[in-house]
């Protein structure tokens, strides 16, 4: 009898660690995916600027002459919504174990791995966009000054977040942790 207490303590201990990533990754879409700094060698200061995912104008792709100039914000939307269904899956399939004691490995399984995907996903996206913004928007005015892009906090938010849901999710199937 003891045991299945302590099962079931430690199955709503991986539930709020899925719940806490669930929070991670949406807190990650509304804080900045690319970070600019901008260093003026000229007086020796730096200024930084933030691009959210949902920033309309920051990520028009436009067309000048035959290059297209820009950086696309889709496959971090993507991203992030498949980050989401893995971890939202995973919630689910927690609380139906819950409430019905229904075990649903299968089901589980594809929330683990769809948070995975979801996450490495996130900080490929993050890693492209900061690629695509140095290609499109950066400018190096030589010894006046220079634009430098990083991946932001969002991005490393939804990878941890991701990551963290998965492994929340993944000792659920472990029989140790039943």
């Amino acid at each position: 009898m003891a045991k299945k207490k302590s099962g079931n303590v430690m199955g709503f201990v991986l539930l709020a660690i899925i719940l806490v990533a669930l929070v991670l990754v949406v807190v990650g879409m509304f804080v900045g995916q690319v970070v600019m700094t901008t260093s003026s060698k000229l007086i020796g200061q730096s200024e930084s600027t933030v691009f959210k995912l949902f920033d309309g104008d920051v990520w028009k792709v436009t067309e000048i002459g035959d290059k297209k100039v820009g950086v696309s914000n889709v496959f971090g939307i993507i991203s992030f919504i498949v980050t989401l269904a893995g971890l939202v899956v995973l919630l689910l399939d927690g609380i139906v174990h819950y409430v019905l004691g229904k075990d649903l490995k299968i089901i589980r399984f594809i929330g683990v791995a769809a948070a995975v995907v979801g996450a490495i996903l996130v900080l490929t996206a993050g890693l492209v966009m900061a690629g695509q913004c140095s290609d499109g928007l950066g400018m190096d005015l030589g010894d006046l000054a220079q634009n430098t892009f990083t991946a932001g906090a969002g991005v490393w938010l939804g990878f941890i977040g991701g990551l963290v849901g998965a492994v929340g999710g993944g000792l659920g199937l472990l029989k140790k942790f039943k």
